[in-house]
């Protein structure tokens, strides 16, 4: 199911401004519930796909939400956003290379629309680092790998079988 709307719509859970206030005088702690995957090699597909506005105006950007295809994570979501048009040159250098590994390892090398990316598994290696701005720990891609290099020896085996 490909969903075609905006990447921050809240689906029928609502919003956090739905909620009631906490009464007056008390200060409720924010608290962090996102834990990102341990860093290693995973298989992606991207599901969903938007693209629009930087927060700032100053450019697009391609908003995607992927989602880990198999091991101990399959179907966890994980987000990635392409830079592709920016005032900043550096920014922009960045998410056309970034975007260009995607592409490669999607195997779709000059898409008309991004909903031809969706669903078509690619490989990553996933880092992990702090946030500039919280200190938060996230995920990050260090790297797309490739169908045409040699594989590296799986660290933990794969236990399915076919047959």
């Amino acid at each position: 199911e490909t969903r075609t709307g905006s990447l921050t719509e809240t689906g029928s859970r609502g919003s956090k401004l739905d909620a009631d206030p906490p009464p007056q005088g008390v200060k409720l702690a924010r608290r962090n519930t996102y834990t990102p995957l341990p860093a290693g090699e995973y298989t992606l597909e991207i599901v969903e796909s938007e693209y629009k506005a930087t927060s700032k105006g100053t450019g697009m950007l391609l908003a995607c939400k992927a989602q880990v295809v198999g091991g101990d994570h399959d179907g966890r979501p994980f987000y990635i956003k392409y830079n592709l048009e920016n005032q900043n040159d550096t920014a922009q250098e960045t998410g056309q290379r970034e975007f260009a590994g995607l592409r490669r390892a999607t195997g779709v090398l000059a898409p008309e629309d991004s909903a031809e990316l969706h669903f078509i598994p690619f490989r990553v290696k996933i880092g992990i680092k702090a946030r500039k701005d919280t200190g938060e720990l996230e995920n990050n891609i260090k790297e797309y790998l490739f169908g045409d290099e040699p594989a590296p020896e799986p660290r933990y085996p794969d236990v399915r079988t076919t047959g």
